[in-house]
């Protein structure tokens, strides 16, 4: 058995887009043969679109690490303190970056910066990214339990951001397609998708080979640490320093190829 962790955006569809029949179809065929596949993504489980359910997962890695669910059962979860969050928030509003809250109910984000991301998206990428579980709202809901947040900057570097809250955060590249000066998470140290696998390892009666396929900064951690790990042709370098495998880009079957390689890979071996 081999068992599948999926990032989304990037790779399992492109930026904004929709998923590939070919990625989905490869996804069935694969859990046809016996074997499993999971999400492993920065969005929440409320961010999930249909199109993506719909193909049929055995659970998934939310929030980058904060939410491990298997079938429909939640084995892991951790959020911010109400310390953490009030000073990773507060740190944001004294450099009036906009963010988005993210929880597993939703993700919370203020009518201002919503135009504002949208902007972006629109300059950087050519369309607004696909989510789902987005609430626009005044103000950021005291009572909202957070799993990682994202800022929104005007101006400012990641390494500012970086520098500040390190060691108590972890800071990474966003994923959705902006310049890292533009956008980050703030997420906590010991979380990573790569703790995800740990996780449903440790909570799976049998244990299967790993596979991992992303295209971001936030897949380095898991793609380094499963068995075979795959980068998509249009990752960052970062995350193709670290692959054993180098697929297509996710427009052109990328991740249907990857899935055929992993596949034979551990016929073969």
């Amino acid at each position: 058995m081999i068992d599948f962790f999926f990032d989304i955006d990037g790779t399992l569809l492109p930026f904004g887009g929709d998923v590939p029949e070919s990625a989905a179809n490869a996804i069935r065929r694969l859990r046809k043969l016996g074997n499993r596949a999971f999400l492993a993504t920065g969005r929440s489980p409320a961010e999930v679109i249909e199109s993506v359910r719909s193909i049929g997962f055995d659970g998934g890695i939310y929030g980058a690490g904060a939410t491990v669910y298997i079938g429909e059962r939640q084995v892991y979860h951790r959020s911010f303190t109400e310390e953490e969050k009030n000073r990773v928030l507060s740190f944001c509003r004294e450099r009036g970056y906009y963010v988005l809250v993210q929880s597993d109910r939703g993700t919370y984000i203020t009518p201002e910066g919503l135009e504002y991301w949208r902007g972006l998206l629109m300059e950087h990428v050519g369309r607004m990214v696909a989510l789902d579980g987005i609430v626009v709202a005044s103000e950021i809901p005291s009572d909202v339990e957070m799993n990682k947040l994202l800022y929104i900057a005007k101006e400012g570097t990641i390494d500012e951001v970086r520098a500040a809250l390190s060691p108590d955060f972890s800071v990474v590249d966003n994923t959705v397609g902006l310049p890292a000066d533009l956008m980050g998470e703030i997420v906590l140290p010991s979380v990573s998708k790569a703790s995800g696998i740990d996780i449903i390892e440790r909570c799976s009666a049998v244990k299967g080979h790993t596979v991992a396929i992303g295209d971001g900064a936030n897949d380095i951690e898991m793609v380094s640490r499963a068995e075979l790990g795959i980068a998509m042709g249009n990752a960052t370098d970062g995350l193709k320093n670290v692959a054993g495998y180098i697929t297509s880009a996710v427009e052109k079957d990328g991740l249907s190829k990857a899935i055929d390689y992993a596949i034979l890979y551990f016929t073969e071996n």
